[in-house]
């Protein structure tokens, strides 16, 4: 009787449920073809090679044109404005010209003054790379992303040298305006300029028409709400900072940047001369060199210079001593600890340029494995240890030499 209870109970929950809407039924047929709501895909549309060809030429003629030599002085006016300059209205659709020239808000962005890492961009210089074909190109990227109809979407990035000056510098030599743009009141010293590596992005769109691709918009990507908010010095969403060296490879193991390329291999050279002279300091010659360190300059110069470490082949200057030699070139950063007996090789370098590096500041990281016999050890026992250094180098017209060093860490492998 508790069982027939039972299923009278269970049958009665199991209507009472499928009334009240509770309990669905799967269908097993599929969705109507009139049900467009549910069965309608979205379908990408996309671009032949032919015209992806084209709007990747358009791009890069254009922001060569907007890019090679632009000075923010130059642009300041026209973004203020939002004039077209005259050099880039022939990239530009109609319908943008039409609608938006003389507009501050028209959608296509100039090169603008940038804080970035406490320095402030005043003129942008595009690079170029070379490809494995020998020839030079813009060193600008175009991906596509999407088209709508007549319209193809870009996302682009632009690879510049840009002269900066600090930001303090900025501040006193140009006012600020009530919409954000600069009037500089004072010339800029030479010794306040230098030099960083950037990346742009934008988001580029090009129309089609009778008359083939066009730019229709070309917007710094992360684009603040206005022309004012964009305009601001500190608005740095669209830009990154990059390595000043672009140490970049093609296939044939040539640089893409030749005299990127050439500028690192010198510099390397010099770091790599330098430090393999430390084999010619024993422990001997160290003891006599902390007497003479104590000495002065003319005491250290003349030993050093005995054992050949200041010069490298051909004579060329490695470092340079002045009267700072014990704070640019500490004895207690020279590789022979007071545990060593001589250093018989240097090898296995690593020389990588410091994210500070800039065209004025030469900074390196530096390390390398040097072959230790130790002192009171078995004479034909030796060690292998590691080093690692910052180097900073100093240019002159006619080369470069080492200008600091600093040991930040050594240490042996274990066995």
């Amino acid at each position: 009787m508790k069982n027939i209870c039972l299923c009278l109970l269970i049958v009665l929950v199991l209507l009472f449920s499928t009334s009240c809407g509770l309990l669905q039924t799967a269908s097993v047929n599929p969705p109507s073809a009139d049900d467009s709501s549910e069965n309608t895909q979205v379908v990408k549309e996309t671009i032949s090679n032919e015209e992806d060809a084209k709007a990747k030429k358009i791009i890069n003629e254009y922001f060569t044109a907007l890019y090679t030599k632009a000075s923010v002085d130059y642009y300041n006016d026209y973004s203020g404005a939002g004039i077209i300059p005259g050099h880039i209205r022939g990239f530009i659709a109609e319908k943008t010209i039409k609608e938006g020239d003389g507009n501050p808000e028209i959608g296509i962005h100039l090169p603008r003054f940038i804080s970035i890492n406490g320095l402030t961009i005043v003129e942008y210089n595009l690079e170029t790379i070379s490809e494995n074909n020998g020839g030079e190109d813009p060193n600008i990227v175009a991906d596509f992303i999407s088209k709508n109809g007549d319209i193809f979407l870009y996302y682009t990035k632009i690879y510049c040298k840009a002269k900066v000056i600090p930001d303090e510098v900025f501040s006193e030599l140009y006012t600020r305006n009530s919409d954000n743009t600069y009037s500089k009141t004072k010339e800029i010293k030479e010794e306040d300029i230098d030099y960083m590596r950037v990346e742009l992005r934008y988001d580029v769109e090009l129309v089609k028409s009778d008359i083939g691709l066009s730019i229709l918009r070309a917007v710094e990507s992360n684009i603040k709400s206005n022309m004012k908010n964009r305009l601001f010095v500190f608005n740095n969403d669209n830009i990154t900072r990059l390595p000043y060296l672009n140490l970049s490879k093609n296939e044939n193991g040539s640089y893409k940047n030749p005299s990127d390329g050439e500028i690192y291999e010198t510099e390397k050279a010099v770091i790599k001369e330098f430090f393999s002279k430390f084999t010619e300091l024993d422990r001997e010659r160290m003891n006599l060199l902390k007497y003479r360190w104590k000495q002065g300059l003319k005491s250290v110069t003349e030993f050093l210079d005995s054992i050949g470490i200041t010069t490298g082949e051909g004579g060329v200057k490695l470092i340079e001593l002045d009267n700072d030699y014990d704070s640019k070139y500490p004895i207690n950063s020279f590789p022979l600890r007071n545990n060593m007996e001589r250093i018989k090789e240097i090898k296995n370098f690593e020389v990588t340029p410091h994210p500070a590096y800039s065209e004025k500041i030469k900074l390196y990281y530096v390390k390398f494995d040097a072959t230790v016999q130790r002192t009171n050890g078995i004479t034909d026992e030796f060690f292998t240890y590691r080093y690692d250094y910052i180097v900073s180098l100093s240019k002159t017209e006619d080369s470069v030499f080492i200008e600091k060093i600093k040991l930040n860490e050594y240490f042996t492998f274990t066995k």
